[in-house]
């Protein structure tokens, strides 16, 4: 086995290299774990769907997932987010994946979800704004 040498300050840019890189992969793949997540959790709610929004809710506050949401025409509001925590970034990509399979299977649409406000970064809630992809 060979070995390198690397100063100091290229050790710390390849660091933040491999950092952002990782956190950027593992993101796509929380955000995807979540849709997972969501399918469930609407094929279950879907049996009443009358109450689709409200079951849906009750399955996310029963799992643990956060410790309030409402879901209105086009956003959903979390509070107590298992995956908000303190920092610079939005956090809560696995909750995101879930919100939209949501509002997937409710509107029979691909739809696009961001997280629009985060309490890892400050913000009060967790909002997500959900819209159809393809329409301006």
């Amino acid at each position: 086995m060979k070995f390198v040498k690397l100063s100091q300050s290229e050790f710390e840019e390849i660091r933040k290299l491999y950092e952002g890189v990782m956190s950027q992969a593992c993101y796509g793949l929380f955000f995807r774990e979540g849709m997972i997540l969501g399918e469930e959790i609407a094929k279950i709610a879907l049996q009443e769907p009358e109450k689709y929004f409200e079951i849906c809710g009750n399955l996310l506050r029963a799992r643990g997932w956060v410790d309030n949401i409402v879901f209105e025409e086009s956003t959903a509001v979390a509070e107590g987010s298992i995956e908000a925590t303190q920092g610079d970034s939005i956090t809560c990509h696995r909750l995101r994946g879930i919100v939209r399979k949501i509002y997937e299977a409710q509107t029979h649409r691909r739809l696009h979800c961001e997280e629009i406000e985060c309490a890892s970064k400050g913000d009060k809630h967790c909002v997500f704004k959900v819209e159809p992809i393809g329409v301006e």
